[in-house]
């Protein structure tokens, strides 16, 4: 009997123990427990808060990127808008450069020999639109009436009999006969000025409105051609820009799009002021877009 009751009292102690053994480990488990739980709550609100500040700064550098984008575009605009002027500017000044050429020559014809004292009459020039700028030349004296085509009709010029007319009415008939569709007649015509006024200041032009005549009926080989002419033969001439500008859209024309866009970025480098420089931008631009 006392046997049996010291093992069931051993057995109660050694049970006791056990469970004082486990509440203590538990206590300590917990302590540790405890802090890595609350050093990982920290860490997830860094986090959380890390992640907000990169929202916020993505946005904020997409605003920025859309703000700059519309600084840039206006600034485009703005240079746009100052190219056109001071191409129109040139426009304005090629104009006067041609109607101050007419005038001297015309002058000069007068107090030559033999003109009887006559005097024309000035025809003012057309506003600049940007485009190629087109002679303000003066109208032929009265003795060419007859073969002048009322304003705003077409009707076919006759050519005057050789040697009927001076320099600038032989001019003038020309670029009659090209304005009025006769691009045939309007090239011999002013083949035939270049040939008996090869000194001209208006050879030059004369030499351009060629190039023109084949440009408009699409013989574009024939056209960069006399526009070449125009570049090499009269550097200083008014229509050089002109003939640069056409020169390389002859080439786009036919198919050789390098020579087109180094012709046309030739020109701006050279005459960027020009009103065909500004076209020249806005042709390289339409092909950017287009590519």
């Amino acid at each position: 009997m006392r046997n049996g009751r010291r093992s069931v009292l051993s057995l109660t102690v050694a049970g006791f123990a056990f469970l004082v053994f486990l509440a203590f480990n538990s206590g300590c488990a917990s302590q540790k427990i405890e802090p890595l739980s609350q050093k990982l709550a920290d860490q997830q609100r860094q986090l959380s808060a890390l992640q907000r500040e990169n929202i916020e700064m993505k946005s904020r550098l997409e605003e920025q990127k859309t703000a700059s984008y519309l600084v840039e575009k206006r600034l485009k605009e703005s240079n746009d808008r100052i190219a056109e002027m001071q191409g129109r500017l040139q426009s304005v000044e090629i104009g006067l450069g041609e109607i101050k050429a007419s005038l001297d020559e015309m002058k000069m014809s007068l107090e030559k020999p033999g003109t009887g004292g006559r005097v024309a009459t000035t025809r003012p020039p057309s506003s600049p639109t940007g485009a190629p700028s087109e002679e303000a030349a003066p109208a032929a004296p009265a003795s060419s009436a007859a073969i002048s085509p009322p304003e705003g009709e077409a009707k076919p010029v006759s050519p005057p009999p050789s040697g009927a007319l001076g320099s600038q009415e032989l001019y003038n008939n020309a670029k009659k006969m090209l304005d009025a569709g006769q691009t045939g007649q309007a090239i011999l015509e002013f083949e035939k000025y270049i040939r008996e006024y090869p000194h001209s200041e208006l050879a030059g032009n004369a030499q351009y409105w060629i190039g023109e005549a084949y440009y408009s009926q699409k013989e574009y080989n024939r056209a960069a051609t006399e526009f070449q002419k125009v570049i090499q033969n009269y550097p200083q001439g008014g229509k050089v820009p002109d003939a640069h500008l056409k020169l390389g859209l002859s080439y786009l024309e036919m198919g050789q799009k390098e020579k087109g866009t180094a012709e046309l970025k030739r020109l701006i480098v050279k005459y960027p002021n020009s009103a065909s420089a500004s076209l020249a931008r806005k042709k390289l631009a339409e092909r950017s877009k287009s590519h």
